[in-house]
């Protein structure tokens, strides 16, 4: 599958990419999901992850890591509308600076190699004062200033529309951002209260490829031309889908371990394939089929944690699925049970149904909110289109001479979403709904499909930054937002305006699940299940595989042991 990072990251079955703008707050496995014995005998996924903690001083020197990516991003531009997939985050982790990261233990923690401090000056209004590291400069030889701060809250803001962003949360509250006592220090004005505003600057890129709209929107398309992290890129090939870092000699924090990281974009279940032999390190196996495939295989570690992944099926009201009245009977028809099964299978955990847009079952606030629009029942669904107007004796339903038919669309060659995509099939034409199945090549289903939102259903899995109001877009249907099916209300609108600004985690919680109900009513998307993370990887590879929820990937550690 495929994923999109929220700012959700965004990811389809069966492949990594992938949102949940999810903090997440470690509180054990929900109840609820399969409910057959078997489940007795699963285990609970350590909440801690397992990414084979070892210390820095204890990884050895040097060193190749050969890392597969789902697909391969169209723009490096983590901002940009085609850059936000969790493939480029991984790379980019490694190349540009975020000016918060997220820590194992779920909470945002200060970035010390690019910023001394930050402050919040002032509660009303929220002005916050960034302090940036003097030894802190892009690979062109640039200072880190006060101005790249200033020319990515101008990019980003969503009064230009030329530049194509991913999402203006966050920077649509800000009123400016100025010079404090030196070029090294950034002040940040709020026109309103944004209480995720650690998540902003994240990833920050420099003033030469954000001060025009084309620079920003094209600079970093098939292309890496500044950094600013312990790697550098060493070679992009577009045509291979591969590239390779290195470690800057000019980076100013501790020296990566590693001599090299080569990343390789590989379609489908190819990736297993490249793992079983020998010319990948590490890949993902989190559904039944992969870990199957990958269980006994040699000189391997199963590393399993919960994610900040979820999978779930995306409404489009770009077509016949604008009626509401037809996606609230789709809600019903569809098991979700049955989807998440084929996720489950096999696999050796307790993956319980996801019943909630917003949290994870993971998080502390997790409510069920799926409520009777969440509620598989087919004779349900069947009068729901009838009295919509939809009626029929034949296999398809009819109204005023059109025939209830349309398409989900799913990356070519992904198995647990073609699995998916033919019980849905079957599943509606019980209702008497025809599916048809469009298969799209995996580099395309997000570029020309998913964001411009060309599709009438689609699955791919939504995967977290580490901040609930990251995840806000999703539900709002203003531009510049990552609501690619623009299924939305006034209603939903105005608590999503609310909830960004509330600062109290009770009363925000409150709202976000209120928030959530009112998604459910609307026949946004269906959540299926909080993707377990599981990396079968070569056993001598330290500080890598299960990161726990949204953890950011420190890449300076990562290496090889004895």
């Amino acid at each position: 599958m495929h994923s999109k990072s929220a700012l959700r990251k965004r990811t389809a079955t069966g492949v990594i990419a992938g949102f949940v703008s999810l903090g997440l707050i470690l509180s054990g496995c929900t109840s609820g999901g399969g409910g057959d014995d078997a489940d007795a005998t699963k285990e609970q996924l350590d909440p801690a992850g397992d990414i084979n903690a070892t210390p820095a001083d204890e990884v050895n020197e040097g060193g190749e890591l050969r890392f597969p990516l789902s697909s391969f991003p169209p723009n490096w531009n983590y901002n940009q509308l085609d850059g936000t997939l969790v493939d480029s985050s991984n790379v980019l982790e490694a190349l540009v600076p975020w000016s918060y990261e997220v820590g194992l233990d779920g909470a945002p923690a200060l970035n010390e190699d690019l910023l001394e401090s930050v402050e919040v000056t002032s509660e009303d209004p929220l002005v916050v004062e960034y302090k940036i590291n003097p030894a802190a400069n892009w690979s062109d030889g640039t200072p880190i200033t006060w101005l790249d701060y200033q020319n990515q809250f101008t990019a980003l803001n969503g009064t230009n529309e030329a530049y194509l962003i991913s999402d203006a949360t966050g920077y649509s509250s800000m009123e400016s951002v100025t010079q404090g006592a030196t070029e090294k220090d950034a002040i940040v004005t709020y026109a309103t209260p944004f209480a995720d505003w650690k998540s902003m600057f994240g990833p920050l890129y420099p003033a030469s490829q954000t001060s025009t709209p084309e620079s920003f929107n094209t600079g970093y398309a098939d292309a890496i031309p500044v950094t600013a992290g312990p790697f550098k890129l060493e070679e992009l090939n577009v045509s291979a889908r591969t590239l390779s870092i290195v470690p800057d000699e000019n980076w100013w924090g501790d020296a990566a371990k590693l001599d090299r990281v080569i990343f390789i974009a590989l379609d489908s279940d190819a990736d297993i394939d490249a793992y079983l032999n020998d010319e990948i390190d590490l890949v993902a196996a989190g559904t039944s089929e992969r870990y199957d495939r990958v269980k006994d295989a040699a000189d391997t570690d199963l590393r399993a944690g919960p994610s900040s992944r979820f999978t779930h099926v995306d409404f489009s009201t770009s077509g016949i699925l604008a009626d509401k009245e037809i996606r609230l009977a789709v809600q019903k028809a569809i098991n979700r049970q049955s989807l998440a099964d084929i996720t489950i299978g096999t696999l050796p955990y307790e993956l319980p149904l996801l019943n909630n847009h917003i949290f994870l079952g993971t998080d502390a606030g997790y409510e069920d909110n799926a409520g009777d629009a969440g509620a598989f029942d087919a004779d349900a669904a069947k009068e729901i289109l009838e009295a919509d107007g939809w009626v029929g004796d034949g296999a398809v339903r009819s109204k005023d001479g059109q025939d209830l038919e349309f398409s989900v669309t799913i990356p070519a060659g992904a198995a647990a979403s073609s699995q998916m995509a033919q019980v849905i099939q079957s599943q509606l034409a019980d209702v008497g709904i025809k599916l048809n199945i469009k298969e799209v090549a995996s580099d395309a289903f997000f570029e020309d499909n998913v964001t411009p939102g060309a599709y009438d259903m689609t699955i791919f899995v939504w995967s977290g930054t580490g901040y609930y109001a990251a995840g806000a877009s999703i539900y709002h249907s203003g531009e510049n937002t990552q609501n690619y099916g623009k299924v939305s209300t006034p209603e939903i609108d105005a608590l999503l305006d609310e909830v960004i600004t509330e600062p109290d985690v009770d009363a925000a919680t409150d709202l976000w699940n209120q928030i959530d109900t009112l998604v459910w009513e609307e026949g946004h998307s269906m959540p299926i299940i909080q993707q377990p993370i599981v990396t079968a990887i070569d056993p001598k590879i330290a500080n890598y595989g299960a990161r726990p929820g949204a953890a950011s990937i420190d890449w300076k550690i990562i290496g090889f042991t004895d």
